[in-house]
């Protein structure tokens, strides 16, 4: 294949996000300067206090290696999760360029458990980025990051370890900055994914932040997005596609779709463009498996504005997923007597029904202490449910997929 072939050309990457300047002001979102990016690139943003200008789709180290080089040459500069590459399998494509022109994040686990019952550990997460850089070769990250984040709000008072870690690092010269991805955990006593963020923008020394966040979130997410920015905190959307893959692939649905009104997008694109129509969101990780999932998104993300049927699209989707689909609000769970991770649970469902892998699902629910079999059926966290789903049916559900 050469190299032109390896490329996106501007008609690939139009076709199906554009709507062209005429669309301004639909809804009334504003037109996105193309943010230091050329009319066929990703734009740029400004990743928080960092300074890092980075492009608005966020790569992974889990995409394939054919779309790596095509990624880079769209704009992608951003890696999530690049510890697990080692120097064998680092993208020729990125260790061509300039170290200075990519970025690379290294998530940080905790250890002995998983990220509800693991510990947070100074030494061995010290040691985990030093183990990781000497076998990629990459020299340094330039961003550290808490996955899955803290329990609570007390606990990110009283536990240090993380942030020593990166500032220990840091001294060395072996990371730069230092990033969160938090999740809740109000089926452990713990708090909100936002209630921790709040706290750690006034307390702790992070400089992002990244969270789940779909069309039809809570309130609390937008608003969060909007005092990050106020505070020079970067933004990062990750669990973006809710119901996206499933509602695609559903023959009800696509007939739905095929009303005139919505031609010239897709569910997945007019989400990508939705997002984008944020100022304050920083950028977003979207699972992409293939080529044209990338170009889907990156078409979109190029686009300047929404359209009616990019607003019709999602109000579709939205319709589609009530009662259905849920959208990892996690409310549900503070009600549950049985203290049940059900927003979890419907998160690795979603691994399957919307990415389409089914492999991670089943391993990802095997290792819950409670599963979908621990619901007695009371109904506590039915009215708690902004989706209104049978929590109890769909638990039976998901586990006759994952279980």
């Amino acid at each position: 294949m050469s190299d032109g072939a390896q490329n996106l050309s501007r008609r690939d990457m139009m076709r199906i996000g554009a709507t062209g300047v005429a669309a301004a002001g639909v809804g009334n979102l504003p037109v996105l300067a193309d943010e230091q990016a050329a009319a066929d690139k990703l734009p740029k943003r400004r990743y928080g206090r960092t300074g890092l200008e980075i492009g608005w789709l966020i790569g992974a180290s889990d995409w394939t290696k054919e779309l790596i080089p095509r990624a880079v040459h769209a704009g992608v500069n951003y890696w999530h999760k690049a510890q697990a590459w080692n120097a064998h399998s680092f993208p020729r494509a990125i260790k061509a360029l300039p170290r200075e022109s990519y970025y690379l994040e290294c998530v940080v686990d905790r250890v002995n458990g998983d990220h509800a019952h693991g510990k947070i550990d100074e030494e061995q997460h010290y040691q985990f980025v030093k183990s990781r850089l000497k076998d990629s070769g990459a020299g340094y990250y330039d961003v550290f990051k808490f996955h899955f984040g803290y329990h609570s709000i007390e606990e990110a008072k009283q536990n240090p370890g993380m942030v020593r870690a990166f500032e220990r690092l840091k001294k060395e010269g072996l990371v730069k900055h230092l990033a969160i991805s938090q999740h809740h955990y109000n089926n452990i006593g713990g708090d909100m994914a936002w209630e921790i963020l709040h706290y750690l923008a006034d307390h702790q020394p992070y400089d992002a932040t990244q969270f789940f966040h779909t069309y039809g979130d809570r309130k609390e997410i937008e608003e969060w997005i909007a005092v990050a920015r106020k505070h020079d905190i970067a933004t990062i959307a990750m669990k973006t596609m809710g119901g996206v893959g499933r509602a695609s692939h559903d023959p009800k649905f696509k007939k739905l779709l095929a009303d005139p009104k919505y031609h010239g997008t897709t569910p997945a694109a007019a989400m990508v463009k939705w997002l984008r129509s944020n100022e304050n969101l920083t950028g977003a990780v979207i699972a992409t498996k293939n080529f044209d999932q990338f170009r889907e998104n990156t078409g979109a993300a190029i686009s300047l504005a929404m359209a009616p049927k990019d607003h019709a699209t999602l109000s579709l989707l939205s319709g589609y997923n009530k009662g259905l689909t849920c959208l990892l609000c996690a409310e549900c769970v503070s009600t549950c007597p049985e203290h049940i991770a059900i927003a979890d649970i419907f998160r690795y469902e979603r691994y399957a029904r919307d990415y389409f892998d089914l492999d991670r699902a089943q391993k990802e629910y095997a290792a819950l202490t409670k599963n979908g079999t621990s619901c007695a059926g009371c109904g506590d966290c039915l009215p708690a449910c902004p989706q209104e789903i049978d929590i109890a049916a769909k638990l039976k559900d998901v586990h006759r997929l994952l279980g």
